[in-house]
């Protein structure tokens, strides 16, 4: 973040602690978002689908204090303690979204990362605007495609033929099932499905609207960013930070597409981030060193 930026909001640069705070983008679209830090290397991390700053709190806490990074977060349109706004339920927008994000706040050398489908939202920015102001680029659990002919073997979410019935149950859910879907969800995401930890990441989920969740889902289905993701190869630093289970998946795909990527399997859950900090936080700071 340029120290213009941060006497704009009103920050003392010399607080070293994480603070909240809100951008107006447009008249119907006010984001929240949180940050930490005060370096000149910019770690932008956007939440997945239904999801809010609150996932990466442990980054948070991790970055406080640094004079190397800052640690910048936000919820998405339609999520958490942002807008609730009637229509750009759509990775397209999401990422026109993060453009605006990434201009209100005049952010510059940044090690752009997304979780989920918050991968979607990070590609399609890198589809339509380009990599000149990234430094580095992450992919959390995420995929450069949505959908394919087989999701057990494929870097993809959703199988066409949805034989598992995945697709089904993050489009229709919301709407037919909402409290049964988002227990499901949140029991998905973690290792560790204690009722405290479920209550938790479903509290999160709560905060986004059925329709929103529904759109977000079907819009995404669609989405195909292989060649933005495979174009910065060589160009951008790459890290793909995923679950264990999907390991052998991403390696092997990363091995054909992207062989400069830094493929690390290593989370024990889509929420490892969150359930498994320190190893998580390991993986990142070795991609960082390694950019620096």
């Amino acid at each position: 973040m340029k120290l213009k930026g941060l006497v704009a909001l009103g920050v003392a640069l010399t607080v070293q602690a994480s603070f909240a705070e809100e951008v107006e983008l447009s008249e119907d679209l006010t984001i929240h978002y949180e940050t930490a830090g005060t370096g000149d290397t910019t770690i932008l991390f956007v939440p997945g689908w239904a999801m809010s700053t609150e996932v990466f709190e442990k980054q948070l806490e991790t970055f406080e204090g640094s004079t190397d990074y800052t640690f910048v977060t936000f919820d998405p349109r339609g999520q958490g303690e942002s807008s609730k706004t009637a229509g750009g339920h759509f990775y397209q927008q999401h990422g026109r979204d993060l453009n605006a994000f990434i201009e209100a706040l005049e952010l510059d050398t940044i090690v752009l990362g997304g979780w989920s489908f918050g991968g979607n939202a990070v590609l399609s920015y890198v589809d339509q605007f380009g990599t000149e102001r990234l430094k580095g680029f992450v992919m959390i659990d995420a995929a450069p495609k949505s959908t394919g002919a087989d999701n057990t073997t494929e870097w993809v979410w959703y199988s066409h033929d949805d034989a598992d019935g995945f697709e089904a149950f993050f489009t229709m859910g919301p709407l037919l099932y909402r409290d049964d879907m988002i227990a499901g969800f949140a029991d998905w995401m973690l290792a560790d499905t204690s009722a405290e930890n479920i209550a938790w990441a479903s509290a999160i989920a709560e905060k986004t609207n059925s329709t929103t969740m529904a759109l977000l889902n079907a819009a995404g289905t669609f989405d195909d960013y292989t060649e933005d993701l495979t174009a910065m190869d060589g160009e951008i630093p790459l890290l793909y930070i995923v679950r264990e289970e999907w390991g052998p998946v991403v390696s092997e795909w990363a091995a054909a597409n992207t062989p400069n990527a830094m493929v690390s399997a290593t989370m024990p859950s889509h929420l490892g981030f969150w359930e498994d900090p320190e190893g998580f936080n390991a993986e990142l700071m070795t991609f960082l060193e390694g950019i620096d």
